[in-house]
C-alpha cells in the first residue's frame, strides 16, 4: 500500500470524480484509475461505485476510509515530529565512553551540552575502549569518546580530540623517586602496576618496553586509572599514566628521549547516518578541541 493511492482514493471521495482528483493531484486520470485499482487489489475489495458522472464509495469504501485518514495523520504527525527532530536536537543520545575521559575530559562538555539541549536525555555508557569500539563496529552504539586505537578497524571513523601525554609515575618515598635519570632498565627492577594487557594504553606502554616486556614485574592490572594512581601512591609500585593525573601524591619522571601519547577522541561507524543529537556532540567537541588549540597558539 502506498501512501499516493491513499491520496488518491481520499481526493476521489471527497471530490466523487476522477478527473477532478487527477486535477487537483496534478497527474492524469488513467494515473488515478491505475492506483485505485492497485488499492483495491490489495485490501480485495471494490472501492468505489460509477453512478453516472459521479464516483461513490461502496460500503467497503466507507468503512476503509478512516483508516486511510488515520495512515495520512499518523505520517503527517511524524513527518511535523520529525522536522522538530531535526531542527532541535531532542530525545534521548547514548555513547559510550572511558572512566578516565568521563571523569577527565567530559565533564565541562556535558555540562554546556545539557545548558544548550536541555531535551535531550543523556545515556551514558562507561565501557573500557577496546569494548567501546568492537560496539561501534557492530552498530550497537552509533558514538563513542574513547582512547583511539592504534590501528583502526576499518569500520570506524577515528577523530583526535584531545592528546594524553603519558609520564612514568612513582609515590614520594619509592626507590627510585629520587634519582635524576632512570631508564627502561632501571624500571624492570621494581613493581609496576598497570593497565590491563589488550588495552590500547598498555600496547603503547609495551612497546617502550619492546623486546623486554616480559620481564617486566606486574603485580597489578586493572583498566580503572584513577585506582592504579591510588595504589601507586601507596607506594606499591611505579606505572605510567596520563600526565593530567600527576598531582601531589606523585612523582612523575622522564625518561630520556621518552614521549609517550595517546589519542582520545571521537569513534563513529563508516557509513553511519547519526542522529542530530551525537552530531551536536561531535560539534561541541570539536568546538572545544579547536578552543583550546587557539589557546595554545596565543
Amino acid at each position: 500500500m502506498q501512501i499516493n493511492q491513499i491520496n488518491a482514493f481520499l481526493a476521489i471521495a471527497e471530490l466523487e470524480s476522477f478527473s477532478l482528483a487527477a486535477e487537483r493531484l496534478h497527474i492524469t486520470q488513467p494515473a488515478v484509475s491505475k492506483r485505485i485499482h492497485q488499492l483495491e487489489t490489495i485490501v480485495n475489495a471494490s472501492l468505489f461505485d460509477r453512478i453516472g458522472k459521479r464516483s461513490i464509495l461502496t460500503p467497503n469504501g466507507r468503512a476503509f476510509k478512516p483508516h486511510a485518514e488515520r495512515i495520512l495523520q499518523e505520517l503527517k504527525t511524524f513527518r511535523t515530529g520529525l522536522s522538530r527532530q531535526q531542527a532541535t536536537p531532542s530525545g534521548s543520545l547514548s555513547f559510550a565512553t572511558s572512566h578516565h575521559i568521563g571523569l577527565h575530559r567530559l565533564p565541562q562538555t556535558l555540562r554546556q551540552f545539557k545548558i544548550r539541549y536541555p531535551r535531550v536525555d543523556l545515556d551514558l555508557h562507561f565501557m573500557d575502549s577496546e569494548d567501546a569500539c568492537a560496539a561501534i563496529a557492530n552498530s550497537e552504539l552509533e558514538l563513542a569518546i574513547v582512547t583511539l586505537p592504534e590501528h583502526s578497524d576499518e569500520r570506524l571513523l577515528c577523530e583526535p580530540v584531545w592528546i594524553d601525554r603519558l609520564v612514568v609515575v612513582m609515590a614520594a618515598d619509592h626507590p627510585l623517586a629520587m634519582q635524576n635519570e632512570i631508564s627502561p632498565t632501571n624500571l624492570l627492577m621494581h613493581a609496576a602496576i598497570l593497565p590491563s594487557i589488550g588495552t590500547f594504553t598498555r600496547r603503547i606502554i609495551n612497546n617502550l618496553f619492546a623486546g623486554d616486556e616480559q620481564r617486566l614485574n606486574i603485580i597489578l592490572e586493572t583498566n580503572y586509572l584513577e585506582t592504579i594512581k591510588v595504589m601507586v601512591s601507596a607506594n606499591l609500585g611505579w606505572s605510567i599514566l596520563p600526565e593530567s593525573m600527576v598531582d601531589s601524591t606523585l612523582v612523575r619522571h622522564n625518561l630520556p628521549g621518552l614521549d609517550i601519547k595517546r589519542p582520545l577522541g571521537i569513534v563513529t561507524r563508516q557509513n553511519r547516518t547519526l542522529s542530530l543529537s551525537s552530531s551536536a556532540m561531535i560539534d561541541l567537541l570539536r568546538q572545544g578541541r579547536n578552543e583550546a588549540l587557539g589557546k595554545t597558539h596565543q
